[in-house]
């Protein structure tokens, strides 16, 4: 055995495994070498060269360059090019004397203490931290299975991670993940793969927190697998562990809906009626099967029914709102594919407690507080809670289809006809007479004004009047025996989308007097009148109903 040369082969293929490195410009306990670019850099010719210069007379050069590439037995090429890093080629021989090779690692001194017998402490310190620049994992898009990885172990992430977003349970960081290192069982939603990811880190300091973690896990596996996603149900990519950092990977997302609301202007002459339609179609599909109904309808998943059925499968997302539904741009959609995600607060239960949760105790967003959690903690919820905060949710949606971001967002609005008015934050909160948003009061017998003057915006089509009539008679209803399951709301949606499919003019010809012929077609329907007539001309009971009509519809119309 000889010294390793400066300037030999050795030193040539270790300057250029450094040059390969990444992320770049990272200390190189750091970086990784991706997949691939190892058999490129140490073809059998370059090995054999090297192993010429290192090796004494009585070696075979060409039978451990054989082995190296794995020529009879398994392969020991990261093994060999860990040496070259430190510089220490003529250990190769020992090494492959005592069959080592590169599935075996990573080594340690505690558990191949055999091994390094022989071999000085820094070389050993040097072999059990380099191993690791060839040892970046290859993720498996998307497993269910749950990996331990130790702290020295190298990621396939092409630049450090920035922890810029974070939240209740944890903090969310953007990474791009090397190509050749992700495979993919089956592809994402747009069918293209992708090197942009999410990574999510969990605050796991005690015990709490790891319940956390397992509880979300556990939810988002439900909804992950191969045969059960659901397009518009975040789907859990992979996750993992490393020393008590625990961590979830999923698609990185272009944003949530109240940043897409904020960065896009609606377009209510246009088509956005039927992505709007679409979309909230989708999103009671995909909580349909959170909430335990079997049928998947075609092109949201598998079409056959689900077998499984038992009472675990019932489950409550716990925190509908705009900042848990992310979008992502797709390169056949002009608005993109909206998704339910953070499933932190979801719950599953058995048929016995699903519905005697008590209502102050769980989590929510003040703004879409249902009622029932105003009561006290002497009132349960059950699944009609997400049935008002994703009522809450459509509400803003049409808001900013017809109206805009500031009509959702900011203090106040400007009308088509320029007049700066309240904007519905401003008037829940008015409504409430306090700086507290709990959405807006419920009025029996009445629709609440918004969406009474939203029924009376000039862009508000057929479609979007039985969109808020669903909202409104079903879903925004203050005793939560009275709203919709959420299969019945995905029912309703599925009808309002198929007939704007079918009926151009119901989705996109505005229709603001549509509310006020509603009501007296369906007055003219209960009293069997065939026809409408003047006012003056129906009996007095008719007249008295259409009187009310027209007052209530002068009296809301706020703009």
């Amino acid at each position: 055995m000889t010294n390793d040369a400066k300037g030999s082969s050795t030193d040539l293929a270790g300057s250029e495994i450094r040059s390969k490195l990444l992320p770049e410009n990272e200390p190189m306990l750091n970086q990784f070498l991706p997949l691939g670019d190892l058999e490129t850099i140490l073809p059998r010719t370059t090995i054999a060269k090297i192993l010429q210069k290192i090796l004494a007379g009585g070696h075979s050069i060409s039978d451990i360059t054989e082995k190296i590439l794995g020529s009879g037995c398994k392969p020991s090429l990261k093994v060999f090019a860990t040496l070259i890093l430190m510089e220490k080629v003529g250990h190769i021989t020992q090494l492959l004397q005592l069959e080592v090779h590169d599935e075996m690692l990573p080594l340690t001194l505690k558990s191949d203490a055999e091994v390094f017998q022989s071999w000085s402490q820094s070389d050993i310190e040097a072999f059990c931290e380099r191993q690791y620049t060839f040892m970046a994992p290859i993720f498996d898009f998307p497993t269910t299975q749950h990996y331990h990885w130790s702290r020295l172990l190298r990621m396939p992430f092409l630049e450090p991670l920035k922890w810029e977003k974070g939240g209740a349970h944890g903090q969310v960081a953007k990474v791009k993940i090397h190509l050749q290192h992700q495979v993919w069982k089956t592809p994402l939603n747009s069918g293209t793969q992708t090197s942009c990811f999410a990574v999510k880190r969990f605050i796991a300091k005690d015990a709490q927190g790891v319940a956390n973690f397992n509880k979300e896990r556990a939810a988002l596996l439900k909804f992950s697998g191969e045969n059960s996603g659901h397009k518009h149900l975040i789907k859990l990519l992979l996750s993992y562990q490393i020393e008590d950092g625990l961590h979830m990977i999923f698609p990185w997302a272009d944003g949530n809906l109240a940043e897409f609301w904020k960065k896009y202007p609606s377009k209510p002459s246009g088509k956005d009626s039927l992505w709007l339609i679409q979309q909230c179609f989708g999103l009671s599909d995909g909580l349909s099967m959170v909430h335990g109904y079997n049928q998947r309808l075609p092109g949201y998943g598998h079409e056959e029914d689900i077998a499984d059925m038992d009472a675990a499968n019932r489950g409550r997302h716990g925190d509908i709102k705009p900042e848990n539904i992310f979008f992502f741009l797709e390169p056949k959609s002009d608005r993109g594919l909206l998704v339910v995600s953070d499933f932190t607060l979801m719950r599953f239960h058995s048929d016995d407690t699903i519905n005697k949760t008590v209502a102050n105790m769980v989590g929510f967003s003040t703004a879409y507080c249902p009622p029932e959690v105003q009561h006290g903690s002497d009132i349960f919820v059950d699944q009609k809670y997400d049935i008002w905060t994703l009522g809450c949710v459509y509400l803003e949606f049409i808001t900013w289809y017809l109206l805009g971001y500031d009509a959702i967002r900011g203090r106040s609005y400007k009308t088509s006809s320029g007049v700066r008015v309240p904007s519905f934050q401003t008037m829940r909160r008015n409504d409430h007479g306090g700086s507290d948003d709990k959405y807006f009061s419920h009025i029996p017998g009445l629709p609440p004004k918004w969406i009474s003057m939203l029924h009376k915006h000039e862009h508000c089509s057929d479609a979007i009047h039985d969109f808020l009539s669903l909202i409104d008679h079903y879903m925004l209803v203050p005793l939560p025996n009275n709203r919709y399951p959420m299969n019945k709301v995905r029912d309703e949606l599925q009808i309002i989308a198929s007939k704007c499919e079918e009926d151009s003019n119901y989705c996109l010809l505005g229709n603001p007097m549509g509310t006020i012929m509603r009501g007296v077609n369906h007055l003219f329907e209960h009293f069997g009148i065939p026809s409408f007539q003047p006012i003056r001309e129906q009996p007095p009971n008719i007249k008295q109903g259409l009187r009310e009509i027209m007052r209530g519809q002068a009296e809301l119309n706020i703009v």
